[in-house]
């Protein structure tokens, strides 16, 4: 079984605070929960927050947050970080951040996380109602990528799920999602390249991406992975090097022996949409093409033969 149930929050460094707030709240459609001085917490549940965004000079990445399984899944990875020479920090001495039990440590690709017990939960949802469900996973770049598959199956208890070939690994938790972390090659190491959220509806993918477009947010255009199933757009918001994913049709493993299976990378795996459609011999002179000839159902081509 996964020590972890589910990704929990991203918390950013942003050089202008309110820059980021309005991409959050306008553009993703997520609520303020909390302001406490230069943190700005967000969220779109009664979840205290999806988001914890920090004033500071260098945007970026600060770390990740993961809820543990129950207490004695996160004593067993603080038994298995302390095994692998791993520096812990205990978060338990601040109580602002609103959650309780957690510990902080950051990975061998530089990464840093934060793995808790329980976080704050609001009477109601402050979020206005479009459709969103979770925050669903974080895509992170790391050096080795077998290396890093191995940290975090070993220590921290993610399970495999796919794999794409010297490009990707997707990692699942307890809630059983496709990945709830992905480790990706080809980038800077230990930078996160998005998180994503999943909506209840492919109408709702639909409805981010126009809004997306109308706030000049968009980044590419629908697509269809093949790995998890799903059909995402992508939002950027290039100032703060925020990425941020809406996907719907998400798969979910619920076989804990699982192993995954070991994808070819092509055009097509991350997108399988763009395998189009073949193309089609012109007719020749003189023939005669009827409707249902080319596909359709038996009824079409009945109802498209010459009259005996």
């Amino acid at each position: 079984m996964a020590l972890l149930e589910e990704m929990g929050y991203a918390a950013y460094g942003v050089r202008d605070l309110e820059r980021a707030v309005e991409f959050y709240r306008n553009v993703c459609q997520l609520e303020v929960s909390e302001r406490i001085a230069d943190t700005v917490f967000l969220t779109g549940d009664t979840r205290h927050h999806w988001v914890r965004l920090e004033q500071r000079d260098q945007p970026g990445l600060i770390r990740l947050g993961y809820r543990a399984r129950d207490p004695e899944a996160l004593a067993e990875i603080t038994s298995r970080l302390t095994t692998a020479g791993v520096e812990i920090e205990r978060a338990a001495s601040r109580p602002a951040d609103r959650v309780t039990g957690g510990l902080r440590f950051r990975a061998p690709d530089g990464i840093a996380y934060e793995i808790y017990d329980q976080m704050l939960t609001l009477p109601v949802s402050p979020a206005p109602a479009r459709g969103i469900s979770c925050l669903l996973h974080a895509v992170v770049f790391v050096d080795d990528l077998d290396a890093a598959t191995d940290f975090y199956t070993s220590a921290l208890g993610f399970l495999v799920s796919d794999r794409i070939l010297n490009v990707i690994s997707f990692l699942r938790c307890n809630n059983q999602y496709h990945h709830a972390l992905a480790l990706a090659a080809g980038g800077p190491a230990g930078n996160l390249d998005h998180v994503a959220m999943l909506v209840d509806d492919l109408e709702d993918v639909l409805r981010f991406r126009a809004h997306a477009a109308d706030k000049g947010a968009l980044a590419g255009d629908v697509v269809k992975h093949v790995a998890s199933n799903s059909v995402s757009i992508y939002l950027n918001e290039p100032s703060e090097g925020i990425g941020v994913e809406y996907c719907n049709g998400h798969d979910k493993i619920a076989d804990e022996s699982y192993r995954g299976r070991l994808i070819k990378p092509s055009p097509v795996t991350v997108n399988a949409f763009s395998a189009g459609f073949p193309d089609r011999a012109e007719p020749q002179v003189g023939e005669v093409i009827r409707p249902g000839q080319d596909g359709g159902t038996a009824a079409a081509s009945a109802a498209s033969a010459p009259a005996s």
